[in-house]
């Protein structure tokens, strides 16, 4: 943890929040994007679901990674992404949900 600045691991461990929402998005019955009449469509929009949550804890890493790697730029807007999307999700469950 010493190959980092404090502030990327701050910025980067915000991409870790969604991984303790992740049972609301699992087992919580939220359906922001509708339910249809079709099980192929409803199992699709489960998935998309859950890729609300695993996506940012995969940006964590990945954003991690590129910065160790000398490619700090990359890493911070990868950082940042996630942090967008983690918002995203908030809103997503306490808000719309």
């Amino acid at each position: 943890m010493s190959d980092f600045p404090k502030w990327m691991l701050a910025l980067a461990g915000t991409n870790l929040i969604p991984l303790l929402l992740c049972p609301f998005f699992m087992f919580g019955q939220l359906h922001p994007f509708g339910t249809s009449q079709y099980e192929v469509v409803n199992f699709l929009f489960y998935v998309l679901l859950n890729l609300l949550w695993v996506v940012p804890v995969i940006l964590f890493f990945v954003s991690l990674e590129l910065y160790r790697r000398c490619f700090e730029g990359p890493g911070i807007v990868v950082a940042v992404l996630g942090l967008l999307l983690t918002i995203a999700d908030i809103v997503l469950l306490f808000v719309v949900g």
